[in-house]
């Protein structure tokens, strides 16, 4: 059955409408090599006092609030999310508070009221069964500017389309202290039953020095009955080859195979190594702004990989179906 809805735009856009939901995820491998991502120049690999392991999860600092709700100007690179995370509340909570639509177009200097925290005294709001979400395919860089970037992919193991869906990453030093957290969306809105899709999670001020990291998928909603994302795209012909000593091309052919036209198409290429872990990602628009049903269309995409050797890659597509 088809599938459609309104673009979340990833990244540094973050959490649309609807209950944020904690779902339980596998454990994660540990890390063992550091490789920079296309959107990044390239850089040396990041030196943690020792390779970093997956931590016990650690109650982190929350802010002392009053009963009387506390007023937040946005600052420039908030998200509802981060705004969230930073006054231990859920985006739900803020969302209603303050009659947000759509919590991606925020403003620099927008007055958030910051509710309360519910009662302890009352009796918890049950919350709903998060769905199921495995984190794979995990690897850090670091660039020589000093951001480090945690990358992976996610798989979505269920029978139903999920959107919405947000990865945080912790992480502490030896002794299990967190040092920092960060979240984001993943690069696809919407994760169709048994695929994946990939997320790169930013730390523009990383701690120098870690030892484990926490990663989480911490959101994650099923896809309405009136979404317009729409699915009936395939890509093929796929070809892959180094050029140069950082630069790996792909390219290939888009086909929409439904009976309905397309808009606002989102291509994300990624490229494994040989232990399957996230090398380098790319989001790439495709020059067309409409593809017709039944037509293809050709696509390059470019990934920086100055460290690593591509094993095998892939390029996934959705869309909006147009109204």
């Amino acid at each position: 059955m088809k599938r459609i809805s309104v673009w979340f735009v990833l990244g540094y856009i973050l959490l649309g409408c609807g209950r944020l939901i904690t779902p339980t995820v596998e454990p994660i491998t540990k890390v063992e090599t550091v490789v920079p991502t296309e959107t990044i120049a390239p850089s040396a690999t990041p030196q943690p006092t020792s390779t970093p392991r997956k931590a016990t999860p650690f109650a982190s600092p929350t802010p002392t609030i009053t009963p009387t709700p506390i007023i937040y100007s946005v600052q420039s690179g908030d998200t509802l999310l981060k705004i969230a995370i930073q006054f231990d509340r859920s985006t739900e909570a803020i969302q209603e508070a303050n009659g947000i639509v759509d919590p991606r177009f925020l403003q620099i200097g927008q007055r958030l009221i910051i509710p309360p925290k519910e009662d302890s005294d009352e009796l918890p709001t049950p919350t709903p069964t998060p769905p199921p979400l495995e984190v794979t395919s995990i690897n850090f860089r670091k660039s020589p500017q000093g951001i480090l970037w945690f990358l992976g992919t996610v798989k979505n193991p269920g029978d139903e389309f999920l959107t919405g869906v947000v990865i945080e990453a912790s992480l502490f030093d030896r002794k299990g202290i967190l040092l920092s957290r960060e979240a984001a969306f993943t690069q696809l809105d919407v994760i169709e039953p048994g695929k994946t899709a990939p997320f790169a999670i930013l730390f523009d001020t990383p701690p120098s020095d870690f030892a484990q990291y926490q990663v989480t998928a911490v959101a994650g909603v099923p896809l309405s009955e009136q979404a317009r994302y729409y699915f009936e795209l395939e890509t093929f012909d796929l070809r892959g080859s180094a050029v140069g000593l950082a630069t790996f091309l792909i390219s290939g052919q888009l086909r929409n195979w439904g009976t309905e036209d397309v808009e606002t198409i989102r291509l994300v290429a990624v490229a494994y190594d040989q232990e399957d872990r996230v090398l380098a990602q790319r989001q790439a628009e495709l020059a067309v702004t409409l593809l017709r049903a039944g037509s293809t269309t050709p696509f390059e995409i470019e990934l920086n990989v100055p460290h690593g050797r591509v094993d095998r890659y892939e390029v996934l597509a959705q869309g909006l179906r147009v109204e």
